[in-house]
């Protein structure tokens, strides 16, 4: 993790967002992908002038909206066919059917904005509104809203983390994935929650 300091970010240069927002892409597939990491990273990185803060945000909103459309289409069309055609393919679809199947049923609108803040919720929400074939017009300001919206809450995590507490890059970086984790279990029991009164 200590490469995420401002001398290792000098020698990607140009390429550090790009990188940011490939992995944030691909976190939508495959979960374990450290993406918040760089994300986070990236806003401790911003605050001490080392990248930039609105291309750290950009960076982050279009790889999560990428990859929210990948998977999207993914499943409204089918696709996983082929992901089962190799062994890290099967494994992949695997790990989102176990997520699709912990979200429950379908989810709202509203929660499909909401989920990508849990763990794994993303992955299991954007499968969920390809396999309901939500519109495509819909889906795009859905994800794009969400994703603007996690982008700035993730950047804007480490740019607070890394100006409040004054550790090194990384370490502003674990303690913003602490805090962002929290949020997220707060925000998994609420929902929990207000399904378990809908069910009853």
């Amino acid at each position: 993790m200590s490469g995420l300091d401002a001398g290792w970010v000098a020698s990607l240069g140009w390429w550090f967002h790009p990188l940011t927002a490939l992995l944030v892409a691909l976190d939508a597939p495959v979960p374990p992908v450290p993406s918040e990491l760089f994300v986070i990273g990236s806003g401790a990185l911003a605050d001490r002038g080392a990248v930039g803060l609105v291309p750290s945000v950009l960076a982050a909103w279009l790889g999560c909206w990428a990859g929210d459309a990948g998977l999207y289409a993914l499943f409204r069309y089918r696709l996983t066919r082929l992901l089962d055609r190799a062994s890290w393919g099967q494994r992949v679809h695997r790990g989102i059917l176990r997520l699709l199947d912990r979200a429950g049923p379908a989810p709202s609108y509203a929660t499909l904005s909401v989920l990508r803040f849990v763990s794994g919720g993303r992955t299991a929400s954007m499968a969920a509104a390809g396999i309901a074939r939500l519109p495509w017009p819909a889906f795009l300001v859905l994800s794009g809203a969400g994703s603007l919206a996690w982008a700035a809450w993730m950047v804007g995590l480490g740019w607070a983390t890394g100006s409040a507490t004054g550790l090194p890059t990384w370490a502003s970086a674990v303690v913003g994935m602490g805090l962002g984790t929290l949020a997220g279990l707060v925000i998994a029991g609420v929902i929990a929650v207000r399904r378990r009164s809908r069910e009853g």
